[in-house]
């Protein structure tokens, strides 16, 4: 009986919390998701994992240039996923327009309110995009990898990610470790 105690005490019960802690540090905190596709590249590369922030967002507004995680509305997982692929798989952009900005893509910049935004690693789109207005809690959103990546520029008609759907801000690259390093 006595070896029976000594080995929840040393052995069952310190495991049984650690996974409850990372349990619900996953499900409040933080959570870690594998991006499946290039459209992040170079900042983020296919297959790398990142952590993602999930409380941030409870305390500020997403803010451009910030690399968010989100589940996308049907159409733009209809037009990004091969059909009759529903993977459920949480997209990752860089959020490029606020609520009420006006964005637009000619020549290879991307233009905010009419002026240039640029972001260092994002490569040059070749395609042009007339403005838009993003809607109150919404989002336009792209990838670094501008013509390789399923986002704003192609979601229609409502190409832009709901506040709701917003589910942290992307925060470190963890794994390959030879790819660790923060994000923003």
């Amino acid at each position: 009986m006595q070896g029976l105690r000594h080995v929840i005490k040393d052995f069952v019960l310190p495991i049984a919390v650690a996974i409850s802690l990372a349990l619900v540090i996953q499900a409040a905190i933080a959570k870690p998701y594998e991006i499946p596709t290039p459209s992040m590249f170079p900042t983020i590369r296919d297959n790398d994992r990142v952590i993602a922030n999930r409380l941030i967002y409870r305390f500020r507004e997403p803010q451009r240039g910030d690399v968010i995680v989100f589940q996308p509305t049907l159409d733009a997982r209809t037009r990004c996923e091969p059909s009759g692929q529903n993977s459920g798989i949480p997209f990752v952009k860089r959020v490029i327009g606020l609520p009420g900005d006006r964005v637009r893509v000619n020549g290879g910049a991307t233009l905010v309110n009419g002026r240039p935004f640029v972001v260092s690693q994002a490569l040059v789109p070749t395609y042009d995009l007339a403005e838009v207005t993003v809607p109150a809690d919404r989002f336009f959103v792209l990838g670094d990898n501008r013509n390789h990546s399923c986002d704003s520029h192609l979601w229609a008609p409502d190409r832009f990610v709901h506040r709701d759907a917003i589910i942290g801000q992307a925060e470190v690259i963890y794994w390959p470790p030879t790819h660790w390093t923060f994000l923003g």
